[in-house]
C-alpha cells in the first residue's frame, strides 16, 4: 500500500474519521488505530505480520523483565533479558537481510578455493518456499524490519539504561511497534517520545490539521513530480543503458539520483509526518535540506536524522564517541558509518560506502587537528569550496546506492556513448533543474508559502488539496515503490 496510491488516502481517510470519532474513547480510539496499523502491514504480506508481533511480544516481555530486574537491583538479570532481546530481534533481522549475502560470500569463497559445494542449494532445501522470491530465487527481506528492528531494540536498551519505564500495556507497545504512518520507513520513532503520546486526549486543531495536510501535499509532489520522474526519464535509462549516452549525460544521471534518493525519501518522511498530525501524533523531522550541507559530518546530521542519531546514541557514544586518543575516535566513527552502511543493505557496495563515509569523517576531522581545531570555512568563498566537494563527494557515493553490482558502477563510469543532451528529455530536465531550485532557494520562501496555505479559507485550503491530488494522478509513474522500502 504505496503512500502515493488512492488505496492508502482512503486507507487513511477512514482511520482518520474514525480516530476523531472516537476522540473521546481512548481505548477503543487506540485499539482500532493498532488494528489499523497491523492491517496496513498486512496489505504488503500477510506472514510479515508474524515476524512483528514475534519482535512486539519479545521485547515487550523483555523490556519488563529488565524493569523487574533493575527494581530488585539484580544487575545481571537485567543483562540478560537486554542479550535475549538483542539476539533475538538482530538474529530475525540478520537471517531474512544477509543470509543470502554470508551464503553468497562463502560459496565464492569454497569456489577459489576449488572446494565442491553447492550451499545455494542447500540453502533452498531447508527454506519452505514462501520465503524466497518466485523470481530470483533470493530470500525476501520482509518491508520495514530494519526500521522496526531498530525502534524496539531502543525500548528495551532505554529500559535498560534506566531512562524509561515499560509500556503500560501490550497494546500501546505494539501501537509504538506499528504505527502505520511511519512503520515501513520511518522516521525511526523512540518510546521515550512516543508512548506519552498515548496519554494525551486528541484535541481537534484546524492549524494542526492543515500542517498535516501540507506536509503530505508536499511529500506526494516531491514523489510523483520530482524523484519518480527523475528516476524514469534520466537515472535509471542511463544505468540500465550507459553505452548509449554522453559523459555529460553520465554525470547528470549521477547528480539525478543524489535527488532522486532524497526527494523520494523526504518526501516518504513528510507523508509520514502528516498522515501522524492528521491522527494528533508528532513524528520527528528526518531532513534538513541535507545538500546544503559543508561537511560529511554535517550532511549526516541532516539526512536521515532518526537513523543518525540512533546509531550515535546506541552505538557511537557507548564505544567512545569523540572522547579518548585520535585512533580511538578513528575507529569508533569507522565502526559506526560501517553499521550505517550494512544496515541499509547486504552487499559489499554498503560495506564500501559506509567504508567511504566513515574514511571521510575521519579525514575531515584530521584536517582540523592540523589547523588546531580552528575552522577553515570562514570567507564565503572556502563555504563553497567545502560545500562543492560535499556535494559532490555525497552524489558519487551515492552511485553505491543505486547501481546493483560494480560492473554497473563501472558502466556509469566509463562506458560513455554519444547520446546528446536531449535524449534525457523536456519531463528529466524540469524534474532535474525543480529539484536543485527547490533544495537551494531560500527557505523563507517555503516558510511563506506554508504559512498562507495556513491562513488561506477552508474552501481554498480544499482546492489545493485537490488540486495536488489531481497533480499526482496525472505524474504518477505507474506503482513506484520508495526507495528505502528495500532497506
Amino acid at each position: 500500500m504505496n503512500f502515493h496510491s488512492v488505496g492508502f488516502l482512503a486507507f487513511l481517510a477512514i482511520v482518520v474519521l474514525l480516530f476523531w470519532a472516537l476522540a473521546n474513547r481512548r481505548e477503543l480510539r487506540l485499539t482500532m488505530l493498532f488494528a489499523a496499523s497491523l492491517v496496513f502491514y498486512g496489505s504488503y504480506e500477510a506472514w510479515y505480520l508474524s515476524l512483528i508481533l514475534f519482535s512486539t511480544l519479545l521485547d515487550y516481555w523483555c523490556g519488563a523483565q529488565i524493569h523487574r530486574a533493575a527494581q530488585a537491583d539484580d544487575s545481571r538479570r537485567k543483562r540478560r533479558y537486554l542479550l535475549i532481546s538483542l539476539v533475538g530481534n538482530l538474529g530475525v533481522l540478520g537471517f531474512f537481510k544477509y543470509t543470502d549475502w554470508i551464503v553468497e560470500s562463502v560459496q565464492l569463497l569454497c569456489t577459489t578455493l576449488g572446494l565442491e559445494v553447492d550451499l545455494w542449494a542447500a540453502r533452498t532445501s531447508l527454506l519452505p518456499a514462501g520465503l524466497l522470491d518466485s523470481n530470483f530465487g533470493r530470500i525476501i527481506v520482509p518491508v520495514g524490519i530494519s526500521f522496526y528492528t531498530f525502534q524496539t531494540l531502543s525500548y528495551t536498551i532505554d529500559i535498560y539504561r534506566g531512562v524509561l519505564a515499560p509500556a503500560k500495556n501490550l497494546r500501546d507497545f505494539g501501537l509504538f511497534v506499528a504505527f502505520f504512518p511511519q512503520l515501513v520507513a520511518g522516521p525511526i520513532v523512540r518510546a521515550i517520545d512516543f508512548l506519552p503520546q498515548l496519554e494525551l486526549r486528541p484535541r481537534f486543531d484546524r492549524q494542526r490539521l492543515r500542517e498535516g495536510l501540507w506536509r503530505m501535499v508536499t511529500g506526494l509532489l516531491k514523489k510523483v513530480a520530482i524523484a519518480d520522474i527523475l528516476g524514469a526519464y534520466l537515472v535509471d535509462p542511463v544505468y540500465n543503458s550507459p553505452g548509449d549516452y554522453s559523459w555529460v549525460v553520465h554525470l547528470l544521471a549521477v547528480y539525478g539520483f543524489a535527488f532522486q534518493i532524497y526527494y523520494d525519501f523526504s518526501g516518504y518522511s513528510d507523508i509520514a509526518i502528516g498522515a501522524a498530525k492528521l491522527l494528533g501524533f508528532d513524528l520527528p523531522e528526518n531532513f534538513d535540506l541535507p545538500y546544503r550541507s559543508r561537511s560529511v559530518r554535517e550532511f549526516w546530521r541532516r539526512w536521515h536524522i532518526s537513523l543518525s542519531t540512533w546509531v550515535r546514541d546506541y552505538i557511537y557514544f557507548p564505544l567512545g564517541g569523540s572522547r579518548g586518543s585520535e585512533w580511538r575516535v578513528a575507529r569508533n566513527l569507522l565502526i559506526t558509518m560501517l553499521v550505517i552502511g550494512v544496515w541499509h543493505g547486504a552487499s559489499i557496495l554498503w560495506v564500501i560506502y559506509g567504508l567511504m563515509q566513515g574514511l571521510s569523517m575521519i579525514g575531515e576531522r584530521f584536517f582540523e587537528r592540523l589547523r588546531g581545531g580552528r575552522p577553515w570555512a570562514t570567507t564565503r568563498a572556502k563555504s563553497a569550496v567545502s560545500w562543492f566537494l560535499t556535494f559532490n563527494f555525497t552524489a558519487l557515493t551515492c552511485m553505491f546506492v543505486r547501481a546493483l553490482d560494480a560492473d554497473q558502477i563501472l558502466g556509469v563510469a566509463t562506458e560513455f556513448g554519444d547520446g546528446a543532451l536531449g535524449a534525457i528529455g523536456e519531463w528529466g530536465w524540469w524534474a532535474l533543474i525543480g529539484g536543485a531550485l527547490l533544495h537551494w532557494y531560500p527557505p523563507a520562501i517555503t516558510e511563506a508559502v506554508r504559512r498562507a496555505f495556513h491562513r488561506a479559507p477552508t474552501p481554498v485550503v480544499g482546492i489545493i488539496t485537490g488540486l495536488a491530488a489531481g497533480c499526482v494522478a496525472v505524474l504518477v509513474v505507474g506503482e513506484t515503490p520508495y526507495i528505502y522500502f528495500q532497506f
